[in-house]
């Protein structure tokens, strides 16, 4: 039976270079079972992602390292770094190609930390990035076509299933949402994704992932999703007076 406690620190986070996941402090054989439930459980969201891992302090072997590579190889994710304190663990990650820090962190190449950076993690510098000006679109957006950009994004039309929408900002859709949409990208959770028929089929608000049921609202009407008490809601989208 998969501890609860333990799953619980298994943390799935959006950053600029993909996705952190911080892997807790629960025994390996135990951490092990628990990321894979959590892989399986999200994987029609996930897959395809390129993943960082957070180790923190917890030590890793090569061997070890190669078996959870193998667990994101397996649900269509591809690990490219790990993030640790332990030399040891940062060594087994080089002798699998893996790299070390993230570009821009405040480390070395080796992954230590600098003496003047500052207090935030190299995941949260990484993520500091400031909103862009708006990007407003007057078209469909169809099945294939991924845009991304680093402010707030505009679509007057629909956004197809198959399509993908990732702002460093709010999105807007004057029209059907129905494709992947992940609104501040960069970390903030003050973001909502707004639609006059919000029926995406993943949606991501910050580090923050729902997937919506697979029935679909005979009557659509004008809705907002947003964060509240940690999780995402959808309400109706009414015009401030």
């Amino acid at each position: 039976m998969i501890n609860q406690d333990n799953r619980r620190q298994i943390n799935v986070k959006g950053i600029r270079d993909g996705l952190l996941i911080t892997l807790g402090n629960a025994a390996y054989d135990d951490m092990l079972q628990d990321l894979t439930a959590e892989l399986t459980q999200k994987q029609a969201f996930l897959q395809g992602s390129r993943v960082v891992i957070e180790a923190g302090k917890r030590p890793f072997s090569a061997t070890q390292l190669a078996r959870v590579q193998e667990q994101f190889t397996r649900h269509d994710l591809e690990l490219w770094a790990v993030l640790a304190e332990r030399e040891e663990t940062r060594a087994a990650a080089r002798k699998l190609g893996l790299a070390t820090r993230l570009p821009g962190s405040q480390t070395d190449l080796d992954g230590n930390a600098l003496p003047a950076s500052s207090h935030k993690s190299a995941a949260d510098a990484a993520t500091a990035v400031p909103v862009h000006g708006g990007l407003l679109l007057k078209e469909t957006v169809r099945s294939g076509r991924s845009i991304y950009h680093e402010g707030h994004i505009v679509i007057i039309g629909d956004v197809n299933p198959g399509a993908e929408i990732v702002a460093g900002g709010d999105v807007v859709v004057w029209g059907r949402l129905r494709g992947l949409v992940h609104a501040w990208a960069l970390g903030d959770e003050t973001a909502v994704i707004c639609a006059l028929a919000l029926n995406p089929t993943h949606l991501r608000i910050a580090d923050q992932i729902a997937i919506p049921p697979d029935d679909n609202n005979g009557n659509p009407a004008p809705e907002q999703a947003m964060i509240r008490e940690g999780q995402i809601i959808a309400l109706p989208w009414q015009p401030r007076n």
